[in-house]
């Protein structure tokens, strides 16, 4: 373990409270995030221990061990031609060797040697990339974020695999300093090397859009000239490698280059975590704007109805306004003395107002209500399509930004508005423009009939009353002449008039009171669908909206965090460049 005093101490235990801070922030987003904080839990242990990492990474049979022995200048690590390296070989420095490893756990070996590069370096073997052997694969590839500087150890024979593309892109993004060394050239031509040089500096840049320094060793003949060095001896490439780690470590102290990677890789593994909030953000944002667009066309959908109403009120309106006019004329014409008295049948009064008065009005309220229901109906079936359609895109933009949501609140989501879409499609099933206009229109015949039944019986029951006032005997066409007959005759003629006028204001009543029902019904028929609206918005999307601003709060509010976080990376970083 290296010794830190100073303002380096300092800036090393600000880094570990704030990578344990950022732990404690991905905890509270779920286990989503359970393999980063394993990674920044490595990470604080090795900021405690504080060694230069230098790692080596590449396929199994590209020669790590043999370029591993080659630096250390003596067979240290096992080879062959087999996956012979399966655990991690972490050699640190000391100025005694420790030939006998030490078993840290299951997956790591510790050895020692003075020839790692320096006081606090540590050089890192790591089980080939490619094996047929898995554990040796993730072995690998959960030791990469430890890393201080990575050296890519490829093989001439086959430089550039899939696997080593992978594990090259997976360093860049933690944010690792790399080189690239193409080892095994002994078996290779000049004019091959050079080959093979310029297809890996094209493929990299091509795929990882980097340019890291391209070294040619062949490992084999540095650890030969190791064990045998002599004056015109082939090094195999491996001077220059050490001359450039030489250079890479007398920039700064082993200590302040660890301190500047992990720095490094916290800041990508915050700034990813920052990155995904604001992309969640957006899918709240848009998710939210689509549900207010439903919220919205609800609104102008109940709005609307009014509208419709009103025509349907107006029309019907002007056909009671016709009926009342006809009805007066009818009563005036039926209601003279001198037509009473030439005699009246009930049915034939009772048929007569049923042509005259009632005529085609009850067609012609049909044909408004009709009109009013078909509108309301086609323009439902119209607006519920429409929400069915724009909740769908809510649910196919929730599926094309699943990557930015946790697990739990993807899901919650998607049951929601599966829900919501799944009682919208009720509702338009509902409708049934058919089914709708025979309920109001037998409600509209009962109350015509019932109206016209009650008007003959009241017209006929006048007639008889009109006759029982003239005196006995006494026509009613002698009646009409009541006024000359003495003061008698004016008692009836007075009473006479009375009772008609009673009758024309009893049939303006009965003619509201039956327009109020009609009135009645087509706004009980406008509040039940305005009630089916309210109550979709209410139950469906309130609570959809309500967790939408709800997550977006909470992503908010962890999107701060983590700014703040960054904030706390720069001036980390700052401090330490300041140490330069």
């Amino acid at each position: 373990m290296t010794q830190l005093e100073g303002a380096l101490a300092a800036l090393r235990e600000s880094q570990i409270d704030l990578i344990t801070d950022v732990s404690a922030s991905l905890a509270e987003m779920g286990d989503i995030t359970e393999d980063d904080r394993k990674r920044l839990a490595d990470v604080i242990r090795d900021l405690r221990e504080m060694f230069f990492l230098v790692v080596i990474i590449g396929e199994f049979n590209a020669g790590k061990s043999t370029f591993v022995n080659a630096l250390l200048g003596e067979e240290m690590l096992p080879t062959g031609i087999t996956p012979t390296t399966e655990m991690i070989e972490l050699i640190r420095y000391n100025p005694t060797p420790n030939l006998k490893p030490v078993t840290r756990d299951e997956s790591t070996r510790e050895w020692a040697h003075p020839n790692t590069g320096g006081d606090g370096v540590a050089i890192v073997d790591t089980p080939g990339t490619g094996s047929v052997f898995q554990r040796h694969e993730k072995v690998a590839k959960d030791f990469l974020h430890r890393s201080d500087l990575v050296i890519f150890l490829l093989s001439a024979k086959r430089a550039f695999a899939e696997t080593e593309r992978l594990y090259m892109e997976l360093a860049k993004n933690y944010g690792k300093k790399m080189i690239l060394v193409v080892n095994q050239i002994d078996l290779l031509q000049p004019n091959e090397q050079a080959q093979v040089k310029r297809f890996i500096e094209q493929q990299v840049k091509e795929y990882l859009g980097i340019s890291p320094l391209i070294f040619m060793v062949s490992a084999k003949q540095a650890l030969a000239y190791a064990k045998n060095p002599t004056p015109n001896g082939d090094t195999g490439g491996l001077d220059v490698i050490k001359a450039h780690l030489r250079g890479e470590l007398a920039q700064a102290s082993p200590a302040r280059q660890k301190l500047l990677a992990q720095l490094t890789t916290a800041e990508k593994l915050i700034q990813k975590y920052h990155d995904q909030l604001r992309s969640k953000m957006d899918v709240m944002r848009a998710d939210t704007a689509k549900v207010k667009d439903v919220e919205r066309e609800l609104q102008t959908q109940s709005l609307a109805l009014d509208g419709q109403l009103l025509k349907a009120k107006q029309d019907i309106d002007a056909v009671f306004a016709g009926m009342k006019l006809r009805g007066l004329s009818f009563l005036d014409a039926n209601l003279s003395i001198r037509r009473i008295g030439r005699g009246i049948k009930r049915d034939k009064l009772q048929a007569e107002f049923q042509d005259v008065v009632i005529g085609r009005s009850l067609r012609d309220i049909n044909d408004a209500t009709t009109g009013y229901i078909n509108a309301v109906v086609d323009q439902s079936r119209v607006y519920w399509r429409d929400v069915i359609d724009r909740l769908n895109k809510v649910v196919d933009l929730l599926n094309q930004e699943v990557s930015g949501l946790d697990a739990g609140s993807y899901a919650e989501q998607r049951e929601s508005l599966e829900e919501a879409i799944r009682l919208a499609e009720a509702e338009l099933k509902s409708y049934s423009t058919g089914r709708m206009i025979d309920e109001i229109q037998q409600e509209f015949q009962t109350n015509m009939s019932g109206f016209t039944t009650s008007m003959g019986a009241t017209l006929f029951g006048l007639v008889g009353t009109i006759l029982s006032i003239a005196a006995p005997g006494v026509s009613p066409v002698i009646l009409a002449t009541a006024p000359m007959l003495g003061l008698g005759g004016l008692f009836a003629w007075r009473y006479y008039n009375r009772i008609t006028q009673k009758t024309k204001a009893d049939f303006t009543a009965q003619l509201e009171a039956l327009k109020a029902k009609y009135e009645q019904a087509l706004n009980e028929l406008t509040q039940r669908e305005r009630g089916r609206l309210a109550q979709y918005g209410t139950q469906i999307l309130t609570p959809i909206f309500s967790r939408l601003e709800a997550l977006s709060k909470r992503y908010a509010e962890q999107e701060a965090t983590f700014q703040r976080f960054i904030e706390r990376v720069q001036t980390l970083r700052k401090g330490l460049s300041d140490m330069a």
